[in-house]
């Protein structure tokens, strides 16, 4: 059986490792003898629908599973259809955030056959070993008799029992030099999965679910000397949503990265929940290694954080903000834009409490009604997401106009007021151009002010 696993393209900037398929794909490898299985990420390839099709004639698989997330669900039915309209015998699957919040909006797409809901592994095996009985396949959604069936997922609680993902299959190291990143090869880890908080911008809970779990820091480690051993890692990155929130797991790790004199430099780029972080983890993390990570902040607004049930206390998040880059670890900040309940006062006090953090970097994305949130569903009840076409979403463009605002234009230019007025401080201007001096991090910069900047 050969399967293809694809992350589609799509208009996101920046161009990371498929982590999920690489588990995905190595947990079926251990469980299937002689399965041929494959990871394309149209994104990295840059392959358009035309060499994708050509892509699939060339291997002309048996199964192709497509992750997607909601901005990038219109690309993954163009590609089931692509392969439907090559050979109408491939099983077409389609996976991830989106799906897992509305499993029967994408498998009503006639070119779907499957999809499935919440993490895969165990379901997408058990799928590719056997399709006699459809209803014992954890977390798949499947038609039968003009109805639709979905079956509830099941999250491996124990994260040690996974492999660790196929690094040869995710070409992990032909991925572009992100801005932040100090060295390369860096590879890509993920410690966690789950998230216990109820922000109401993010649907992450339907996809990993509520409860926190974790690989022991023994497991991480193992994994780290390998892909330092084997692949050459100058660096590594750590991707979870909450990789600090078992306190105690992450001062054990820090611990252990220091015994084993693992010695290479590492970082947080997804965002750390800040209020989990306190001085004594935060000079361990430094001491083994650590150098960069990201917080999310969003607003800068009491009124905004509460609406977006963030809760955070600004005054301590800047005093932790504060002790990490006075220990060396350089800081980036996450907010958000247009959020709806939003005014311009609002968005004028986010862009201060920006520059009164001692952040290098700052990130201000505009608002994505993402499917599955508390925020959509609020946005639906309202009538507010009529004229909203999501499958076009893209995150450098206006999908919804606060009501405290005028119109798109003044959104856009209050995000441009918020980069601008972040980045031309000379203290931060000076040192972020000096720390992005290669050519393909210039490139990456320049896409990001186009987009942002120029609208383009």
């Amino acid at each position: 059986m050969k399967v293809i696993l694809v992350k589609p393209y799509s208009n996101i900037h920046v161009i990371l490792p498929a982590i999920g398929l690489g588990y995905l794909a190595t947990y079926c490898k251990s469980k299937i003898k002689n399965l041929d299985i494959k990871i394309l990420d149209c994104l990295k390839e840059k392959y358009d629908s035309k060499k994708f099709a050509e892509y699939i004639i060339k291997e002309n698989p048996d199964v192709v599973g497509i992750t997607a997330f909601t901005l990038e669900i219109n690309s993954a039915l163009e590609y089931a259809k692509i392969c439907k309209a090559i050979n109408k015998e491939i099983t077409t699957v389609i996976g991830g955030p989106h799906v897992s919040n509305v499993p029967e909006q994408v498998l009503c797409n006639e070119n779907v056959d499957y999809v499935f809901v919440g993490e895969a592994e165990l379901g997408f095996c058990k799928f590719l070993q056997s399709r006699k009985d459809l209803s014992k396949i954890p977390g798949l959604g499947y038609k039968k008799n003009n109805r639709i069936y979905l079956n509830n997922p099941i999250f491996i609680q124990d994260l040690d029992e996974l492999p660790f993902p196929d690094y040869e299959l995710l070409k992990f190291r032909e991925y572009p030099k992100m801005y932040f990143m100090k060295k390369f090869p860096s590879g890509p880890i993920l410690t966690s999965r789950g998230c216990p908080f109820s922000c109401t911008f993010c649907c992450a809970g339907k996809l990993s679910g509520k409860k926190f779990r974790f690989r022991s820091p023994e497991n991480i480690i193992k994994e780290i000397k390998y892909l330092k051993y084997y692949y050459g890692i100058k660096e590594f990155q750590i991707w979870d949503d909450n990789f600090s929130l078992d306190r105690n797991r992450a001062l054990k790790f820090c611990n252990l990265l220091i015994q084993e004199n693992i010695n290479l430099p590492w970082w947080c780029p997804n965002g750390l929940r800040i209020e989990t972080l306190d001085e004594e983890l935060l000079r361990k993390m430094k001491q083994s290694g650590c150098y960069a990570m990201a917080v999310g902040i969003e607003s800068g607004s009491e009124k905004i954080q509460k609406d977006m049930k963030k809760f955070l206390n600004l005054e301590k998040a800047k005093e932790i903000v504060k002790l990490a880059e006075k220990l060396g670890i350089r800081t980036q900040g996450f907010f958000i834009i247009g959020y709806p309940t939003e005014t311009k006062e609002d968005i004028l006090q986010t862009i201060k409490i920006a520059k009164k953090f001692p952040f290098k970097r700052a990130s201000f994305s505009l608002f994505q009604p993402l499917v599955g949130s508390e925020i959509y569903y609020d946005l639906k009840k309202q009538g507010r997401l009529a004229e909203i076409d999501l499958n076009k979403c893209e995150y450098s463009k206006p999908s919804l106009v606060p009501q405290g605002l005028k119109n798109e234009k003044e959104l856009k230019k209050l995000q441009r007021k918020a980069i601008l007025s972040f980045y031309l401080r000379p203290k931060i201007l000076i040192r972020f151009i000096f720390e992005n001096l290669s050519i393909s991090q210039l490139k990456e910069i320049l896409v990001m002010f186009k987009k942002y900047i120029m609208g383009k």
